[in-house]
């Protein structure tokens, strides 16, 4: 197993095997992630590609996974009562999202007082000259990336909302490093 593989299984999909009560995940999607989860949980899936939608359903159907629901949305507009889950799960989806900000507020919103975003996500390098080329590279990358920003810097935008940041693990990995996150709305917090 690769160094990255390794990173990503040690930290993000280690966690989802731990998560348990309310799980609401964001753009799932290939839906491997969504195999992880403990079938006790109870887990919403949104991805805002109907033919991912379509595709992860009969992943799910062919696997006997029940414990997961998949359907058609949106990050930035999450259609769900506030304080709704007890976590809210990503990978590889904020630097694609149409408004950062605005999905994590969503993401807040909808995370249960003491709840916690759980995350993998690409960020900016902190080698300055791959930091450089992902300047360069994120507009025409987006294009054919799926909106994919390689110069997405996703700690600063966790920082708009009044979460707790419990854990950052960065990991170098050339022009599309991934950072571990995970993150808790505080406990006093309704919305």
């Amino acid at each position: 197993m690769s160094h990255y593989n390794r990173f990503k299984e040690d930290h993000f999909l280690g966690r989802l095997r731990t998560l348990s009560g309310r799980v609401l995940e964001l753009g799932f999607g290939d839906a491997d992630t969504l195999f992880y989860y403990d079938p006790g949980t109870d887990v919403v899936a949104i991805e805002k590609n109907r033919k991912w939608v379509d595709r992860a359903a009969k992943r799910l159907t062919d696997g006997g996974i029940g414990h997961v629901k998949v359907m058609e949305g949106s990050a930035e507009k999450l259609p769900f009562r506030d304080n709704e889950f007890d976590f809210v799960t990503s990978s590889f989806m904020l630097c694609s999202v149409g408004s950062q900000p605005a999905a994590i507020a969503e993401m807040f919103r909808v995370l249960k007082p003491g709840g916690r975003y759980v995350a993998l996500e690409h960020t900016l390098s902190k080698n300055g000259l791959f930091r450089g080329l992902q300047k360069i590279l994120a507009k025409p990358v987006s294009k054919i990336a799926d909106n994919c920003h390689l110069n997405s810097d996703p700690l600063a935008v966790i920082g708009l909302q009044p979460f707790r940041v419990l854990k950052a693990e960065y990991f170098p990995y050339y022009l599309e490093p991934p950072l571990y996150i995970e993150a808790e709305k505080p406990a006093g917090q309704k919305h």
